[in-house]
């Protein structure tokens, strides 16, 4: 039937008419394919039908009608649907990366809250030579390693390598006037594990400290050959009392400073045998680890340093 659009609505109609044309070629239904005439009567009048009038010489089509072919229709509909499938895929995998992240970022915060709450505990706690009935002043008590452990350490530090990244504490205990309280110090942390060679591993780490806005460098160096291990290259006898060795974890102690402490370590700390070191790295996961770090003045703790670590 035909119908008469007035002229101030003609211009609409055609851009709704367009639209509703397109959207029923995408869905392939063969009744669209028709022409579309258009002729102006005797009044000036302009219409539009999908079949010509039978007297009107100026009549002219707008849409021309294309012969429907099916197996053309159906491979557009299943290109479509391709790309619909790869927009809902694509919009997944973001929807994926942002939980993980968020999932992250709720772990390193129960972490930190596990952390705060076994520290107060720990706090001007008795050092592993305390522990074992010795007086802060005695030397550590090196080792050989034990049947299997050099390949035991040598997986775990192997396992090292690569570029982690992650977040770090550093909790120091305090005392004023009697009242124990803690200084806490939050830090983003990127790190790089290398093997130098079979053995010879060493971990660089960066730590940037937003409420002071500055980066400080620590490095963690272990050497490792069949019968000992050490943190300084080429000495004779271990420079570490080994306390639990396997591949997805290693602790340790150390009396002075660590073998490459940081600058202000090498300022304050004392190098004596009144400082005591003792640490843990513990792999966590397929792709993450700890490290922690326990720091004693005559035997008592006085710093704990924690780091969580991933590579992905």
């Amino acid at each position: 039937m035909d119908r008469i659009f007035r002229p101030q609505v003609v211009q609409w109609c055609i851009f709704i008419f367009s639209i509703i044309l397109a959207t029923m070629v995408l869905f392939c239904t063969e009744q669209l394919n028709a022409d579309i005439y258009q002729w102006i009567d005797e009044k000036g009048v302009k219409h539009f039908s999908n079949a010509p009038p039978a007297n009107a010489g100026n009549a002219k089509i707008v849409f021309d009608e294309h012969q429907h072919n099916k197996a053309v229709d159906e491979n557009r509909v299943d290109n479509d649907q391709k790309s619909i499938d790869a927009l809902i895929e694509e919009m997944n995998e973001k929807e994926q990366q942002a939980k993980a992240i968020l999932e992250k970022q709720k772990r390193f915060m129960n972490l930190k809250q596990e952390q705060l709450f076994s520290f107060g505990s720990k706090c001007f706690g008795p050092s592993y030579s305390i522990q074992q009935g010795r007086d802060v002043r005695h030397e550590i008590v090196p080792r050989y390693l034990m049947p299997g452990e050099f390949e035991e350490l040598l997986e775990l530090l192997e396992s090292l390598e690569g570029d982690w990244y992650g977040a770090a504490w550093e909790r120091t205990c305090n005392e004023f006037k009697g009242e124990v309280y803690q200084e806490i110090n939050n830090f983003t942390i990127k790190s790089e594990g290398r093997m130098h060679s079979r053995g010879q591993f060493i971990l660089k780490s960066n730590l940037y400290s937003r409420q002071s806005d500055s980066t400080r460098l620590e490095a963690l160096p272990l050497y490792l050959d069949s019968k000992k291990l050490t943190t300084q290259d080429g000495i004779l006898t271990s420079d570490v009392e080994l306390i639990s060795v396997s591949t997805d974890h290693l602790v340790y102690v150390q009396k002075g400073a660590p073998a490459l402490p940081t600058i202000r370590d090498q300022m304050t700390l004392r190098k004596d045998r009144e400082s005591e070191f003792v640490t843990f790295i513990k792999k966590t996961g397929k792709g993450s680890f700890s490290f922690e770090r326990l720091f004693y003045i005559n035997g008592k703790l006085k710093t704990i340093n924690t780091w969580h670590l991933e590579n992905n």
